[in-house]
């Protein structure tokens, strides 16, 4: 099993290429209502299926992740975006990918 770093919540650890949102969840002890929000670049992906490799989703190729819960704090301009708020209320796939805001494309 292949390992590739990223960074959660501001720590940068490495993470099985197989992991899922849940096992990742698991270990760093977060919040069951906390959801995971993934950055690729240009592209920022809030998770729903929790049980799926994030290698098989667009997640899967962040460098950058965050457990976001319900009603906290922004803690920056990417985790406000009202696109993330519209993810959580009506998930329709695995996974709602969305362009960065503040990137001009």
């Amino acid at each position: 099993m292949e390992t590739r770093w990223a960074t959660v919540d501001g720590v940068h650890l490495p993470l099985p290429e197989d992991c899922t949102a849940a096992e990742l969840r698991e270990a760093l002890r977060k919040p069951d209502d906390a959801a995971l929000i993934a950055v690729t670049g240009d592209l920022v992906s809030v998770v729903h299926k929790e049980d799926q490799p994030l290698s098989e989703l667009v997640a899967g190729c962040a460098t950058t992740y965050y457990f976001r819960r319900p009603d906290e704090p922004d803690r920056n301009e990417l985790l406000s975006a009202a696109e993330i708020d519209a993810a959580l209320e009506e998930p329709t796939t695995d996974e709602t990918t969305f362009q960065r805001p503040g990137i001009d494309h």
